[in-house]
């Protein structure tokens, strides 16, 4: 029997729950927010079982459904998710009530049962959508009735469940590309993560939907009602110049940014449009801060200066000249009487604010002093400088007090926690070291970041501490565990400043992309479990029918589906990053090149690990099989082509004559009798069968890149750094064409299904289309802004696709040169691409630096080819709205509009 759950918010109970002689109480709301402004976590936990607790004669009430009622009851909205996902209890509850449901074959009345739902929400635990997926994907008409609900809502005042139905199916991975959604009513869903590319959403109530990092790439949005909608995140400021500096106003109303070329733009926060620009520094800034009284701005320059503004007006009030080298730090006392600089003249100096009279001159035992804090008393000073130590100071005498060793690298950062208890401090060891203020000793360390941390800052609450890094990410902690938190990336160069906003809410981070990034600082609360790649993609291909993808990346390779790109396996064995992948021509195999010195066998259906093939002493970097697949050829960094029995895993010959650094590339020729190696400045031919060598291949003045057969195998063509393609006789080994135009490396070369035609990718950023019985070129394709990685042809050759470092993949047209797709939906590099075909239908892979492996589907219709998302391997990490039209949408808020037009948006459809 089911557990008391019902339709509506109240929770009805049976006479033997319902407590008679209740012990409980209820504070007012006041003094729980009171109270609650004060706890840690495990304190928050403990009150938040207090007030949950109801007894009956003394004895505690343990029923699941009574617990939930009184926590929607007592405790505060914001808290209230942590809080259930901390009780091992209701998700164990949360999982037997959908599991008593789908025993009964009833498990879509979920979405009709209000406290359940609610719960499932609430836990939003990995496991419960696991289980639910499953279901989903096992249960047709269980998906369809979910459906049903969103279509009704086109017509029937169902609102409410609809858009409980579609947050289900959201949470449970179901893809909704190409959708039709028109006018669908679903206020208040949870669409985040969800996939709505190419989605029809026109008309559709959308008011209040919550789509965080969500896929609405080209999805129709036209005339949708867009009120209070929530993407989690905020549009960026993008400046002219370096951002090195940031700082919010006490109210939190305005905000400036500190420039590199000398100036400080301040904006209003409510809109984020610039008030005013402070010109007079005439070099760039280092620091800005507002005064506690919200009167004055003080920034600090490398040409020397302090100068004080008046923030009303924006008028320079003074100009504090005394240090002999540049600024590195300025911040308020407390109170707002004073000021504190440091620079890199080795000093400390303390000025009157409103006077701008120097007060006192500090010097220690450091040197290059890089920052400087005031405690919250104001009776303290903390410095930090490059010979790795953090300076406590009596900020009344100026006498040096405690110092804070244990930094490895220089320190860039240190700053108070609000209460006065803890400091935190930032270095170029990469690491957050935590201390105790009084007594100077260390807490915590905080690991991490990848590169050097160069901002440090506590929330106003304290209990959390945010961290920015030249790595480009921004990292949340906990400041009393030192547990890492979430990780904050989409900055494309070094992050310089990272701050809390003065409610604690928002948090803004600058960097050297010219960009300020707003972020908001609760929504990443949840530990999402993404069943992808954890590192960059390097290489990926079909399966010879097409029905599997493998890939490969540092972490390990992954088998997926290729249909429904549901993860298939995961094959373990390497035991460091996986550099290439393969299949064999029947599908049966994989075989796999490695960093750690091995080829590794594997069983492409069950994915059971095969032989491993050891005898490299330097990185695996390519491997292949021969057209029969009886044999496999590996290429390595210790300048040998190894070749192996694909069945027995036996080593056969050696191929040894190369002479540079690795071997880039290593193919057989179309009938297997042939391999061709290319390595440093020659390519050379090897007897498939007998490992002897039959031509070394020289012309190229650097390094070769890549090289490939023709599909007739007469021909060879190799890529190199010396800007060049180069055409060879497969048989003669003798020279070709020498196709030149590109202005740096050939990084990528393939032959048209047909072989009369060849096209390259270059550093350059260009794709160059050549005729391979003239070597004349027929197009150049441009529209990359960054390196081309990876072209390849569609399977009917009349399209070609490439990846770029610019984090695109782009179709052309052969015949024409034209540009048919952009795809703007990568965050990272794309290294890799490859087609197949399912009858009339191409279908494009794409591998990703950004940990993705994604399929689409191609098709030509009336209005031009269209380019759809079948599936994405990971979950998502990043708001993906490029193309997507919000032509007469109602109700979308400035800000947002801002931030979709700033992704990629439109406005209008594009003629």
């Amino acid at each position: 029997m089911l557990a008391p759950v019902s339709n509506s918010a109240v929770t009805h109970y049976s006479t033997t729950q319902r407590p008679e002689k209740s012990l409980s109480f209820r504070l007012p709301l006041e003094i729980r927010e009171e109270i609650e402004k004060l706890l840690d976590f495990p304190s928050r936990q403990a009150l938040f079982k207090a007030l949950i607790t109801v007894t009956c004669d003394g004895e505690p009430i343990e029923a699941p459904a009574l617990k939930l009622h009184l926590i929607k009851e007592r405790i505060q909205t914001q808290y209230q998710e942590n809080l259930i996902r901390s009780d091992g209890e209701l998700k164990e509850f949360a999982l037997s009530q959908l599991r008593k449901l789908s025993d009964l074959g009833q498990l879509g009345q979920v979405v009709e049962k209000l406290a359940l739902f609610e719960l499932v929400c609430l836990v939003n635990d990995s496991e419960i959508f696991r289980f639910l997926q499953k279901k989903i994907q096992q249960d047709a008409y269980l998906k369809q009735r979910l459906l049903t609900w969103v279509e009704r809502s086109k017509t029937e005042e169902v609102q409410p469940i609809a858009a409980k139905a579609l947050t289900l199916l959201v949470k449970a991975g179901v893809s909704f590309s190409g959708q039709d959604f028109r006018g669908m009513r679903v206020p208040g869903a949870d669409l985040s993560h969800g996939v709505f590319d190419s989605a029809q959403l026109q008309g559709a109530d959308l008011r209040g939907v919550k789509f965080c990092t969500s896929w609405l790439r080209e999805a129709n949005l036209s005339g949708a009602r867009m009120d209070e909608v929530q993407f989690g995140e905020w549009p960026y400021l993008q400046e002219e110049s370096w951002v090195q500096s940031c700082a919010y106003s006490p109210d939190g109303k305005n905000f400036a940014v500190g420039l590199k070329n000398g100036r400080i733009s301040v904006y209003w926060s409510s809109n984020w449009e610039k008030r005013y620009t402070l010109e007079g520094h005439t070099e760039s800034i280092t620091s800005v801060v507002y005064s506690p009284s919200r009167e004055q701005i003080a920034s600090g320059s490398e040409d020397e200066t302090i100068r004080l503004w008046d923030m009303h007006s924006g008028a320079l009030v003074h100009t504090l000249r005394g240090h002999i080298a540049s600024i590195t730090s300025v911040v308020y006392s407390p109170s707002g009487e004073r000021i504190a600089s440091s620079s890199n003249d080795n000093t400390v100096r303390l000025w009157d604010a409103e006077s701008g009279a120097a007060v006192h001159l500090l010097r220690g035992r450091q040197w290059w002093i890089t920052s400087v804090m005031y405690s919250p008393s104001g009776e303290q000073i903390v410095s930090v400088s490059n010979d790795k130590t953090v300076l406590v100071w009596d900020a009344i005498s100026g006498a040096p007090g405690h110092i804070l060793t244990g930094h490895t690298g220089v320190v860039v950062s240190a700053v108070y926690s609000p209460n006065g208890e803890q400091i935190a401090s930032s270095s170029r060891d990469k690491t957050v070291r935590l201390w105790d203020a009084k007594s100077g000793a260390p807490g915590h360390i905080l690991t991490g970041h990848t590169g050097v941390v160069v901002s440090v800052a506590y929330s106003p609450s304290g209990e959390q501490v945010v961290s920015g890094s030249e790595d480009r990410t921004v990292r949340l902690w906990d400041a009393k565990s030192g547990a890492p938190g979430h990780i904050l990336t989409g900055h494309t160069d070094d992050v310089v400043s990272a701050v809390y906003s003065p409610s604690g809410e928002q948090i803004a981070s600058s960097s050297r992309d010219k960009t300020v990034r707003l972020w908001d600082a609760h929504s990443g609360a949840l530990k999402h479990t993404f069943t992808g790649h954890t590192d960059p993609v390097w290489s990926m291909v079909y399966s010879p029918s097409g029905e599997q993808i493998v890939s490969s990346s540092r972490d390990k390779m992954r088998l997926w589906d290729g249909r429904s790109g549901a993860a298939m396996r995961v094959l373990e064995g390497h035991t460091s990053g996986v550099r290439s992948v393969v299949y064999s021509p029947n599908g049966e195999q994989i075989a796999s090149g490695s960093e750690d010195r091995t080829v590794r066998l594997w069983d492409a259906k069950s994915g059971a690990p095969g032989h491993t093939l050891t005898g490299h002493t330097g990185d695996v970097v390519s491997v292949a099989f021969s057209s029969s697949g009886a044999q496999i050829a590996s290429g390595s960094e210790d300048r040998t082509v190894r070749l192996w029995d694909a069945k027995s895993g036996v080593p056969g010959h050696t191929l040894i004559g190369h002479t540079g650094i690795v071997i880039n590339s290593v193919v057989y020729s179309p009938s297997g009798a042939q391999i061709a190696s290319c390595c440093w400045h020659t390519v050379r031919l090897w007897d498939a069968k007998s490992g002897a060598p039959v031509r070394v291949l020289k012309g190229h003045t650097s390094h070769i890149c890549s090289v490939a057969y023709s599909p007739s195998g007469t021909q060879l063509a190799s890529g190199g750094a010396d800007y060049t393609v180069r055409l060879w006789n497969a048989k003669s080994g003798a020279p070709g064409h020498t196709l030149t135009g590109h202005t740096s490396a050939v990084l990528s070369v393939v032959y048209s299904p047909s072989g009369l035609q060849l096209a390259s990718g270059s550093m350059d950023n260009m794709v160059r289309l050549w005729k391979v019985e003239s070597g004349a070129r027929v197009h150049t394709l441009k529209g990359h802004t960054w390196a081309v990685l990876s072209v390849a042809y569609s399977p009917n050759g009349l399209q070609l696709a490439s990846g770029g470092g610019d984090k695109t993949v782009r179709l052309w047209d052969v015949v024409s040169g034209e540009c048919l797709r952009v795809i703007q939906a990568f965050s990272g590099a794309v290294h890799s691409v490859a087609w197949k075909a399912t009858g009339n239908t191409q279908y494009l892979v794409s591998g990703s630096a950004d940990k993705s492996v994604c399929q689409w589907e191609v098709e030509k219709g009336a209005e031009g080819y269209k380019v759809k998302l079948c599936w994405n391997s990971k979950e998502q990490e990043v708001l993906t709205v490029s193309d997507m039209l919000i032509e007469g949408v109602e109700g979308l808020s400035e800000i947002n509009e801002r931030l979709l037009k700033q992704k990629g948006a439109l406005k209008r459809k594009m003629a």
